[in-house]
Formats: structure tokens, sequence, C-alpha cells
């Protein structure tokens, strides 16, 4: 592939496994800056769709008469296109999340494939009241936390909204995720693939998940959170 195949194959899937593609991409510098700014944007993107689609809404925008009364009401016809494309990126986002594995641990591990790359380039140590914040969506809190977290940012779990967190640990760092209970997503108490391994701890309004490579970090971190990690209803 030339380079502005490579591009447009970029443009089409900024995460594309495709073989020439990575080739390419671990010998040019350039093009690595150029699909690292595309998936900043798609996760950007995601993250600015991440709103509840409310019934029939779609029906609603199909039936707007976009031509009608063309002098009084041009106006509203680049409102409504406007609406309805941001509708199709919604439904979109929220095709592709569903598409993804219905297990919840599955699921965990296709986002901790999914961030890696962003992650290791984003990381930086985030404030105790940062992380409660965005906990607050959650009615959860961390309270007397002593270790260091690098990253915290919103995903979706099944369309829901939910929080991806990473932890330092002496090996690296471990992920946590705060999912609610509202993600339609079949329990897994224990997963694994070929390079990590989970564990869900059920509470009351929602499911922690720990995901690490290292199993050292499986049994400290999560009696850690069970002690730390507060909900407020």
């Amino acid at each position: 592939m030339d380079n502005t195949e490579l591009q447009q194959l970029l443009l089409a899937d900024p995460f594309s496994q495709h073989p020439a593609l990575q080739r390419a991409l671990s010998e040019d510098a350039n093009l690595r800056q150029f699909a690292t700014e595309l998936q900043q944007q798609q996760r950007e993107l995601e993250d600015a769709l991440q709103v509840p689609v409310p019934p029939m809404l779609a029906e609603r925008l199909l039936q707007i008469p976009l031509q009608h009364n063309k002098t009084k009401r041009n106006w509203f016809t680049p409102l409504a296109l406007a609406a309805s494309i941001a509708l199709v990126s919604v439904l979109g986002v929220q095709l592709y999340q569903g598409s993804l594995a219905a297990d919840i641990g599955s699921h965990a591990l296709a986002h901790v494939y999914h961030e890696h790359d962003f992650l290791q380039t984003h990381a930086q140590t985030q404030t105790l009241d940062e992380v409660n914040l965005k906990l607050a969506d959650f009615n959860a809190s961390l309270q007397d936390w002593q270790d260091e977290i690098i990253y915290a940012r919103y995903c979706t779990f099944q369309g829901v909204r939910s929080l991806h967190l990473a932890i330092k640990t002496d090996s690296g760092y471990a992920t946590v995720f705060v999912v609610p209970k509202d993600a339609e997503l079949a329990y897994s108490a224990e997963f694994a693939d070929a390079l990590y391994q989970g564990l869900t701890l059920p509470r009351a309004n929602a499911n922690i998940v720990v995901v690490s490579n290292n199993a050292a970090d499986l049994q400290q971190l999560p009696q850690k959170l069970a002690d730390k990690l507060i909900f407020s209803a």
C-alpha cells in the first residue's frame, strides 16, 4: 500500500489492525502521529455522543419535513439534518459497543486492549479530587486512598456510561472499571485470556471490574477497593 491508501485505511478505521498498516506505523513516525490524532478524535467523538437516545426520536427525526415551505423555513433544514447526523452517529457508536462480547469480563478485556495505546501516551497522575468528581456520577468515592491513579476517563459498557481507571502498581498498572448494574452484561466472577486476568466485585448499584497482567495485583487491589471505594446509595 502507498501512503495515500494507508491514510484512507486509517480514516475508515483509526484502530485498524491491517498487517500492512501496522508495519507502516512501526516505520513511519508521521503516519503514527496521524493515527494517534485520528484515534484521539474518535475517542472524543464517542465521549461527546455518550447520551441516551430518547424513544421514538429516530422516527420523529425521519418525519421532519426538510423541504416544505422553503421561503419561510429554510433555517430548519440544516437543523434537522444536523440532528439526523447526530442520531446516526450515536446509534453507530451504540451498535459498535453492542457488537462486543455480552459478558462483563470479555467486555472489560476489549476495553483494555482498545484503550492500551491511548493510556500509554496520556497517563498522568490524577488527583483524588478529580477522580472523586467522576466517581460522584456513580454515587461513589474513594476514601483515604493512597495508591496513585494515572488514568480516569469515562467509557461505556453496553451503552451504559461507566468509568475507566488505571491504578499504578509495583508491576506497572491495573485497570479498574466501575460499571453500573444497568449494563445488560452477563456476570463474570473471574475471567482471563492469554495476557490478562480479571475479576468482578459485585456491589449494590455497580460492578467493580479489576484487570491486570500480573496476578499479584488481583490479590491486593480488590480488597483495597472493597474497603476504600464507598457507595452512598
